[in-house]
């Protein structure tokens, strides 16, 4: 079901002498207790049953249901997501960096934006949380959260099993078992196995490109041990080899890339590019003359390749303890990959990458829920949080061109020189929070919360050397080894009035404080330029309406909301001495975003439900000086430019959203429609603002027909993105090379699934 932001997929019928239809009441744990949705104060929008629908296929999918959330694929990033809610938002996905909107599994909050494009298979709801999450959800939740909750054990002998075919060679074969160990105990056993070609077709190679391998395995274990402890023990594994996705050609014709594919440019004395010596077809290295990518297709040498192997270990255990429930979350995550990136995105043999990242994180929190008193419900607790990650990778082909006015170096054969690149980083965080809820009258109750947070992160690298394959390692030595280490302390309130006008409408007002981390960035050449950004702070003021029409036929809630964004960080790749380029991070000044967030859900009657939602926003740079552009000219130094004209990254100004749910009877078993369509308003993917990464206004048609026979078999026949509408995500790599990213075409599928 979906409410509060979209409609329950089954109103809660009784079938009596009257017939009585209505929606049904949701539970959400978004306050990190169990509280009918419509009751929070709070901008959340819970999705449930949608997920059993075979055109829901992953996170990506809220984007149908929730206002103001703009969640897309990230480009060559592993099954990472680039999510935005009202306007605050992240793109890079190295793991020296964090996301503004946090991802939550199963009470364990997610360290790094890899993995976040979860499968909806086997979730049992997903609650998107707008707005400063820091009270109870820590650092970096300034723009939201999305509280992600898989299915529990059982405890009782059951199966789900769920077969997915469809077009560009799709097969998805996911089974989930339970059964019990004890009168006490259960455990669950589940499989997710991914296969495609890739909906991308490579015009170089005549291969498909972008193709999807992955398995992921999980077990779970649940006891009740005694009346008042439980436990749920759980590791998942995923082995992911799919590619990181397949880069079009995006190249500008001024890009060293697509310079060498015209033989090069020498003018003596000021600029010497030679061509490039492998001999690629005459213009393909630039984006205005390469015929082989669009699209559809792609030109490239290769695929990106990769390897992911990721484990999380989590337990959960609570006590009751007379009117107070104790609960503690223990969780480690242990994370391995590697990739072969060709990011020159074209026939030529300019820049190829190949390295590995290794990412730990464990984390540990311990809460208490209760009441004082009738009138008084308390939540606190204590958290720790530790990552470390580190990172190696090899870059070949383009100093062939960057060294070729350097003495002896030039002499150098194409591909020899590879220049090597390594970082580590460690986090550290703790602190303590409350929430308490004191109703003050029968209708009006005030929420005051805090968390304090103290946190430090370290960066220890050097400049790397670069090896020759004629002459061996280090013949330019690496640099020294920097270590750096900086630390902050921060506080983040909140406060909110609730007031129910009656027993069917409830209104609020609320004030929070959120914040995201400082830190050190690792993924760069210039490792003496190295300095720790400082953290980004938004206080966001919010009112609104919760309400129920008809008899709870009709669901209507609002919200309005002010954020004042300061310091906010941007990651940019920018030009550096020598022809590189570095990613920088600034803290940007000042943003103000404001916006207007409505849905409604309506039971029709018994067979039909409809929902609908949208989201306005006004986001700008208020005050925006930095340096953003690098070292344009050698030796130019550091000078800061306004830059408040530039448009915030993803961030549409309109999101509208509307579909149905359709249930029917029949002698053959119950039929069934599931439709969703999203709007999304123009937006900016690439931070300059560059119209190669300008995303056009949009509408996304989802639909699935379905027939489910003895209650156990479910036949569906699905399509996703019915009018087939295509944009790219792009990256620059400086004056280097660009590229961009497509999403899906039109597809479609046939899922068979069986329960028992």
């Amino acid at each position: 079901m979906i409410v509060a932001g979209a409609v329950s997929a089954v109103p809660s019928v009784s079938f009596a002498q009257d017939e009585v239809i209505g929606l049904e009441e949701i539970t959400v744990t978004a306050r990190k207790r169990a509280e009918s949705l419509q009751d929070v104060a709070l901008s959340v929008t819970a999705i449930s049953a949608q997920l059993d629908n075979a055109a829901v296929k992953s996170l990506q999918d809220v984007n149908n249901y929730a206002p103001n959330v703009n969640f897309d694929f990230g480009p060559a990033s592993a099954n990472g997501a680039v999510i935005s809610i009202r306007g605050i938002s992240h793109q890079d996905p190295d793991k020296s960096m964090e996301a503004p909107v946090g991802v939550i599994l199963d009470g364990v909050f997610m360290g790094t934006t890899a993995g976040q494009l979860m499968d909806s298979f086997d979730l049992e709801r997903i609650e998107v949380l707008r707005g400063p999450q820091g009270t109870l959800y820590g650092k970096n939740t300034t723009g939201g959260a999305l509280n992600v909750v898989r299915s529990k054990p059982t405890k009782e002998l059951g199966s789900k099993i769920q077969v997915n075919m469809g077009d560009f060679g799709l097969l998805e074969t996911k089974a989930v078992v339970n059964t019990p160990l004890s009168e006490i105990g259960g455990l669950k056993l589940s499989v997710n196995k991914v296969q495609s070609d890739g909906y991308i077709k490579n015009t170089t190679t005549g291969k498909d490109a972008g193709g999807k391998d992955s398995l992921q395995l999980g077990a779970a274990v649940a006891f009740d041990v005694s009346e008042n402890f439980d436990i749920l023990l759980s590791y998942d594994r995923i082995d992911d080899d799919s590619e990181r996705g397949a880069f079009a050609n995006f190249n500008a014709d001024d890009s060293l890339a697509c310079l060498v594919s015209v033989g090069g440019l020498v003018i003596p004395g000021i600029v010497n590019i030679p061509a490039d010596p492998t001999n690629p077809p005459l213009g393909s290295g630039c984006m205005s003359l390469d015929q082989g990518s669009d699209e559809d297709h792609v030109s490239t040498n290769g695929p990106n390749e990769g390897a992911i192997q990721n484990d999380l270990i989590a337990l959960t255990m609570n006590w009751a303890v007379g009117d107070w429930q104790l609960t503690s979350v223990t969780a480690h995550q242990d994370r391995e990959e590697e990739y072969d990136y060709e990011w020159d995105s074209s026939a030529v043999s300019l820049l190829n990458v190949k390295g590995g990242h290794e990412y730990t994180q464990f984390s540990q929190e311990l809460r208490i829920n209760g009441q004082f008193n009738e009138d008084v419900n308390l939540t606190a607790g204590v958290y720790y949080f530790e990552s470390d990650a580190r990172q190696h990778q090899v870059s070949y082909d383009m100093w062939y061109y960057i060294f070729a006015d350097v003495p002896g170096l030039n002499a150098l054969p194409h591909g020899d020189i590879s220049a090597n690149l390594d970082g580590f980083v460690t986090s550290e965080a703790s602190a303590v929070f409350a929430s308490m809820d004191w109703a003050l009258t029968d209708d009006l109750s005030l929420n005051l919360g805090g968390r304090y947070t103290w946190e430090e992160k370290t960066f220890e690298g050097g400049a790397g050397g670069w090896d020759s394959q004629l002459f061996g390692a280090n013949i330019i030595p690496p640099g020294p080894t920097r270590k750096l280490k900086d630390d902050w302390k921060e506080f983040s309130p909140k406060v909110a009035l609730q007031y129910n006008i009656s027993d069917d409408v409830m209104t609020f007002a609320s004030f929070a404080k959120g914040f995201k981390s400082g830190g050190f960035f690792a993924r760069t050449q210039n490792v003496e330029a190295i300095a720790s950004f400082d953290p980004e702070y938004v206080d966001t003021f919010e009112v609104g309406m919760k309400s129920e029409w008809m008899d709870n036929r009709v669901r209507f809630n609002a919200t309005a909301f002010m954020t004042d964004y300061t310091d906010k960080q941007e990651e940019i790749l920018v030009p550096a001495e020598g022809g590189q380029v570095n990613t920088i991070v600034r803290n940007a000044g000042d943003v103000e975003i404001s916006g207007l967030e409505l849905e409604m859900q309506a039971a029709i009657t018994s067979e039909l439900s409809f929902y609908m939602m949208a989201g306005l926003l006004d986001a700008e740079y208020k005050e925006f000086f930095a340096d953003v552009d690098g070292e344009v000219f050698p030796g130019e130094g550091s000078i800061p430019t306004d830059n408040t004209y530039l448009s915030l990254r993803n961030t549409p100004d309109t999101t509208i959203g509307a579909g149905f749910d359709y249930y029917r009877q029949t002698t053959l078993g119950e039929f069934s429609i599931n439709y969703s369509y999203r709007w999304s308003d123009e937006y900016e993917s690439e931070f300059f603002n560059d119209p190669r990464g300008h995303v056009d206004a949009m509408g996304m048609h989802n639909a699935s027909v379905n027939l489910t026979i003895d209650e156990n078999y479910r036949v569906s026949l699905y399509g996703r993105n019915l009018t087939d509408e295509r944009y790219a995500r792009l990256v620059k790599i400086g004056g280097l090379s660009q590229m961009g990213m497509y999403n899906p075409p039109r597809t479609y599928g046939v899922q068979f699934t069986a329960e028992f």
